[in-house]
């Protein structure tokens, strides 16, 4: 496992590059990020936050939660500390006043766009404790603008959000897919993940969104815009199933067009893009890889434009 979380997966390879929001990839089920490092050139910097917890038996006790908050800490860590990975990113020149401002773009693979959104929501903690330290002379507010999230196949993890005819797979019916040279130390890492991201998910409250001021009183604020990337394919099960209609829990809102999204807030997704493949191989195979490589660009891009819409530029 890497050393430095967040890894710099993708450093800027050019002045562009260098001045585009960096995305910050979370780990997927297993807690890895090395599928990330299948994705081609995405033209920005591209950050991978692994499960810091991956080579030992400790676990987040406060779930989903405490997993998001150890997470923004290293983002608020990365962009705001003296050398931004080695000093190998460069930040991009701020407009007069915005010194203390850093964009990013949030997202992951599974789990990762999950626990993205938990991420969003406690970043507007952040940045208001930040004001109020402001406020009370104690220095510079420091904020943190979330352009949106671009999901790799997440789907929505509320339970009350399943289909009432949803027959879900025992877990273990599930083909896992691992490379030739697996270790069986690996194995036994990844499926400790697995069994703890599904504990987690199964008591997180998913987060809810402040009211802001308007001129009609006050508009739900609701989390940032986000792009879903959506395999077409179910997950192979171990045959033969009791039921002919158990499905992975990965695909029980397959049928969906944006995976139970929209029974969480209906205009969070902006986007779908379909990519070939089931939830588990999208990076198995080069050509699979370079098409999640394309959607993940495109999601980026749009992300960008909507929040310069935001701004008014």
């Amino acid at each position: 496992m890497f050393r430095q979380n967040p890894n710099l997966i993708q450093p800027p390879l050019t002045p562009l590059s260098t001045s585009r929001p960096p995305l910050f990839l979370l780990h997927d089920g297993g807690g890895t990020i090395f599928s990330y490092y299948c994705l081609s050139d995405l033209h920005r910097p591209v950050y991978g936050i692994f499960n810091p917890c991956y080579s030992s038996k400790a676990t987040f006790e406060g779930g989903i939660p405490e997993m998001a908050k150890t997470y923004l800490g290293f983002i608020v860590e990365t962009l705001f500390g003296d050398d931004q990975c080695g000093g190998k990113v460069s930040r991009p020149k701020r407009e007069a006043g915005k010194e203390g401002e850093r964009d990013l773009i949030l997202g992951g693979w599974s789990l990762g766009g999950m626990v993205s959104v938990e991420v969003a929501r406690q970043v507007l903690d952040f940045n208001l404790a930040e004001a109020e330290k402001e406020k009370a002379g104690k220095g510079k507010a420091r904020k943190l603008n979330v352009l949106g999230i671009v999901m790799i196949d997440s789907m929505n993890p509320n339970q009350q959000s399943f289909p009432k005819d949803a027959k879900i797979a025992n877990p273990n019916a599930t083909i896992m897919q691992w490379g030739p040279h697996t270790k069986p130390e690996t194995k036994e890492a990844v499926l400790r993940c697995f069994h703890e991201a599904r504990r987690m998910l199964g008591f997180w409250e998913m987060p809810t969104w402040p009211s802001v001021p308007s001129s009609e009183g006050s508009t739900p604020m609701g989390p940032p815009p986000a792009v879903l990337l959506k395999a077409r394919g179910n997950v192979p099960l171990q045959q033969p199933q009791e039921d002919e209609e158990e499905v992975s829990r990965t695909d029980v809102h397959r049928g969906d067009e944006k995976l139970g999204w929209g029974r969480y807030d209906e205009g969070m997704v902006r986007k779908v893009i379909e990519v070939e493949g089931n939830h588990f191989n999208l990076f198995t195979e080069e050509k699979r890889a370079e098409i999640v490589s394309r959607g993940v660009r495109e999601g980026c891009e749009l992300l960008e434009g909507l929040w310069r819409q935001r701004r008014g530029e």
